[in-house]
């Protein structure tokens, strides 16, 4: 067998992933795990604020690991490399602030859990609870340029935000509140670069090893979802030449305007995580950890005044490493300039907690706290508003639905050229997850029918589209509550487009797609504003179908397009499959 074969080999258990966090929970017995809904929590203190964190499994010890006083309340988790669902994340809100003064989600920069986290964050407050969110990026490898509006991806560096924000919370939220720990996270993300490197794409537990490296090769920059970093390397050059010539530049070039996001002066206290993406030994770790404070004193007269190393983000087994750094001088200014009695960054690192996940850390509960099991009934509250015609919802919906099951096919095969081909399956799956649910809405109130839909969506089509569809329609639901003045009054067009206006700018506070960047806003845009300006549906469908065909003209910006070759010639699917399902109703107006 060859060295590569070699490589690729792992242990396989079925159910590996409720497995494991049921393995978590029996030996951390402090934390409870609520199994249906993959959530993990802690004890908590009424008068302070809860953290939850969460994402895609596969990064472990994150987040599970980092559930502990003085850091995560809860931690809950997504299938492998998958954004964990709106339901799961709203329940874990329930169950935690149950025992908080409010809830501060902390969210890695990535399509999916931005989505799933954000629209959470919106529900929570219509439930009556304070909760705000904080998005981590601090990876460099995807620059300015290429990154564009989406901006860093979220690495190692997360942690620290876990870590400090959590000593903050602490110690400080009974005083400060959400918002206070919510600008702590944001000062602490501005203030971190990270960069990452794997000799190979990790292996997927269940899934065939796939990997387009050569034994030849390396990647500079690889996500932690074995996406594509910012170079290949050929030949593989000796870890310290990958350190010094390529890892620290992308960190600390003030003349690579792409990538350089925080500054560094000669005075600055800088910390130095080391973390070891699954596959490298820990004897190699400590080396790289000497090697780089080596070059950092040499190259940049920096001289870390803390270093943290160890196995804290993984990507499975991946064979590589990345080195983040916080210049800890310029957060602690900005901390102080904000929270005056604050003590500085460094003691809010070094602050205790009993993380299972954190170097020294000591739990001192011996039983994990209970939590209401009513919270994980499947049940949508929210203030009726609107009084509509039941019977005609439905036979538009159908009329859309059927649309859309005819242009599948168009559907797909745009998306095979610009994605991964899977859109129109998964609108087909979205528009039957409403109309086989039908008979389950309000037929009284079209703010809790518009409610009950976008969780139909989201349940039906999963991922990033079900994400944005259940944000959008959510959105129009919280915007009836808002126009209409009590659940009798009737929804005219006047008070749908100010809904549809809502919905849209709800939908625009968790993705900066605008008009131009070739995705489903293309056509949604232009029938919000002319449906408003005209309350004529014929014309916002003409308007929108002119939106949809636009995108073949301009490059995607976001979503998986956006990282495939040229674009520009070729509709977008997700404009065109929105524009099949207006066309639908209109069939039947």
């Amino acid at each position: 067998m060859s060295e590569a074969e070699l490589n690729v080999k792992s242990f396989e258990i079925d159910d590996a992933l409720e497995a494991s966090l049921k393995g978590f929970a029996l030996a951390n017995p402090s934390i409870t795990l609520v199994p249906e809904e993959k959530f993990l929590f802690r004890k908590t203190d009424k008068k302070k604020v809860a953290l939850i964190s969460g994402g895609g499994c596969g990064h472990e010890p994150v987040h599970a690991g980092y559930v502990g006083k003085g850091m995560l309340g809860g931690a809950v988790c997504g299938d492998i490399f998958a954004s964990p669902s709106t339901k799961q994340i709203v329940k874990g809100v329930r169950i935690v602030n149950e025992n908080a003064s409010g809830v501060l989600l902390i969210v890695k920069n990535y399509t999916g859990d931005v989505l799933h986290f954000g629209l959470s964050s919106e529900r929570a407050r219509v439930l009556d609870i304070d909760c705000g969110m904080a998005v981590v990026g601090d990876d460099v490898a995807v620059g300015r340029e290429k990154g564009g509006k989406v901006g860093r991806r979220a690495l190692a560096g997360t942690v620290l935000v876990h870590k400090i924000v959590g000593a903050f919370a602490e110690e400080y939220s009974s005083k400060y509140g959400v918002k206070g720990c919510e600008k702590v996270a944001n000062i602490i993300t501005d203030s971190l670069v990270t960069i990452g490197s794997s000799l190979d794409h990790c292996k997927v537990p269940g899934r065939k090893f796939e990997s387009e490296l050569t034994e030849n090769q390396m990647e500079l920059g690889m996500g932690i979802h074995n996406e594509p970093g910012v170079k290949v390397l050929e030949p593989i050059p000796s870890t310290e030449e990958l350190i010094s010539k390529y890892m620290l530049p992308k960190l600390l070039d003030p003349n690579d305007k792409d990538r350089y996001f925080v500054d560094f002066n000669q005075d600055d206290e800088v910390v130095l995580l080391i973390n070891n993406l699954g596959g490298v030994s820990n004897l190699i770790i400590s080396a790289i950890v000497s090697k780089t404070t080596d070059l950092l004193k040499k190259e940049y007269n920096i001289t870390p005044v803390q270093t943290i190393a160890g196995t804290l983000m993984t990507s499975f087994n991946a064979d590589g490493f990345s080195i983040t750094l916080l210049n800890a001088s310029k957060a602690s200014r900005e901390l102080k300039k904000e929270f005056s009695n604050v003590e500085n960054v460094l003691d809010l690192l070094n602050a205790p907690t009993d993380a299972p996940a954190w170097p020294l850390s000591a739990n001192t509960d011996t039983q994990g706290p209970k939590f209401d099991e009513n919270i994980l009934k499947n049940e949508i509250e929210v203030k009726d508003a609107g009084a509509y015609d039941y019977d005609a919802l439905c036979k538009w919906m159908k009329a859309g639905a059927e649309q859309v099951i005819k242009s599948e096919p168009h559907i797909t095969s745009l998306d095979s050229k610009v994605g991964d081909g899977d859109c129109g399956y998964t609108l087909v799956a979205g528009v039957k997850g409403i109309t086989e649910n039908l008979d389950r809405i309000s037929k009284e109130s079209l703010s809790e029918a518009t409610a009950q839909i976008a969780d139909f969506i989201e349940s039906s089509m999963g991922g990033t589209s079900g994400g944005l569809y259940s944000i959008l329609v959510s959105g129009i639901s919280h915007g009836l509550i808002d126009i209409c003045k009590n659940a009798k009054e009737p929804v005219t067009p006047e008070i749908a487009s100010k809904a549809f206006e809502i919905g849209l700018n709800t939908l625009y506070k968790y993705t900066k797609a605008r008009p131009g960047a070739s995705t489903m806003v293309d056509a949604l845009d232009p029938f919000v504003k002319e449906f408003a300006r005209s309350k004529d549906y014929n014309k916002a469908v003409e308007a929108a179908d002119k939106g949809a065909k636009s995108t073949a003209h301009s490059e995607a910006a976001f979503g998986r397009a956006s990282y495939v070759g040229d674009s520009s010639n070729i509709e977008d699917p997700g404009a065109i499959g929105i524009v099949e399902f207006m066309k639908g109703v209109q069939s039947v107006l």
